[in-house]
């Protein structure tokens, strides 16, 4: 959805159809959640320095710690142990675990961030491949063996004839400087990045070019926010209030996109690049185009409901997991994967008073 028109969808339904705020308060002391993300800390995926910078975990009697894991395959058993109540992994993982002969993991997905595929292929701007398939023979670079793309990874390039490992080879480099110098030295031929990555290296002033990913992988969603299913049973209040708080500064974020940048220099001062603010800040802006159009990529002529997935969605997934040779069977129950019973709650709140937040920003 082309960003004017989300404003606008957002605007017309903060007008017109805003639904009567009723918070859900923390009873008693402050409740901990433990947050896990699969890369840094960034401001593209920063909204809880955000909900901190409003107020809405503290309106929500909720504390966060954020901890930082090497990809979704070692998040994932973390909240299986409970030692993270909230993830944020890509949902390849996921769905192979509830193949034959594999442990089921006892987690859901609950809350849809990312609606579109982020994993894009990048190499030089004077490469001579064009195209997937002359990746053929090539190294291409990933964060890591453990990240949740690399499933679809091998999926894709098995369509085409490759495979992994036989025809090409997986390079993990790590994030942002590691893998743009291993390109820049030609010790990997192609970036298998996530999108504010290679935005990165072109504002660093590294020309890249893109190549074009089959249809059906790019309208996968990506990352979402996932609980251990006993908390989901137990406690889904506190997970309701973890995800309005972030829908809420999506919102925000959407509608004021340097202030938001601001914010989450303000409450983590790292994140803060030396040098030349004004440009610091356009970089990081830049950044935020890049990623917004898909955290809202809401169905046409549907109310936004944050965090919902749509119906098929799972099943298109799964399908093209299968088609390309990563799950054994398809043959999945998809009610095990993802729940979208919190949705009416994370939605519970008035998207005209968080709109005005917007100007609360610095």
């Amino acid at each position: 959805m082309p960003r004017a028109l989300v404003r606008t969808t957002f605007a017309a339904l903060a007008l017109a159809c805003a639904p009567a705020l009723t918070q859900a308060q923390s009873a008693g002391k402050t409740e901990k959640v433990v947050f896990g993300l699969v890369s840094s800390l960034t401001v593209v995926n920063g909204q809880l320095l955000v909900a901190k910078h409003l107020g809405y975990l503290a309106e929500e009697g909720i504390e966060v710690e954020t901890v930082v894991f090497n990809g979704t395959a070692v998040l994932l058993p973390q909240i299986v142990q409970k030692r993270v109540t909230v993830g944020f992994p890509n949902p390849d993982p996921l769905v192979i675990s509830r193949q034959p002969g594999k442990d089921p993991l006892p987690l859901k997905f609950y809350y849809n961030v990312i609606r579109e595929n982020v994993w894009e292929f990048a190499v030089p701007a004077a490469s001579q491949v064009k195209s997937l398939a002359e990746l053929k023979g090539k190294k291409l670079a990933v964060g890591a063996l453990t990240f949740g793309n690399i499933p679809l990874t091998r999926a894709m390039f098995r369509e085409l004839g490759l495979e992994v490992g036989r025809d090409l080879e997986l390079v993990p480099t790590g994030l942002g400087a590691p893998a743009f110098v291993a390109l820049r030295e030609g010790r990997v031929d192609a970036l298998n990045l996530f999108d504010t990555l290679h935005t990165q290296l072109e504002l660093q002033g590294t020309p890249i070019r893109r190549l074009k990913m089959p249809q059906k992988y790019l309208d996968l969603f990506s990352n979402g926010l996932i609980a251990h299913e006993d908390t989901l049973r137990s406690n889904p209040r506190l997970l309701a209030a973890f995800g309005r708080a972030f829908a809420k500064a999506t919102l925000v974020c959407n509608a004021n996109r340097a202030g938001c940048v601001k914010a989450a220099w303000k409450e983590d001062p790292r994140l803060k690049p030396p040098g030349d603010e004004a440009k610091n800040l356009a970089d990081a802006v830049a950044l935020l185009n890049t990623r917004y159009d898909k955290y809202l990529a809401f169905p046409k002529g549907e109310v936004p409901r944050w965090g919902h997935y749509p119906d098929g969605a799972w099943n298109n997934l799964v399908q093209v997991m299968a088609t390309g040779g990563q799950i054994q069977t398809a043959a999945i129950d998809m009610n095990s994967l993802y729940s979208n019973a919190l949705i009416p709650a994370i939605n519970n709140f008035d998207p005209a008073s968080v709109l005005a937040d917007a100007k609360k920003l610095p």
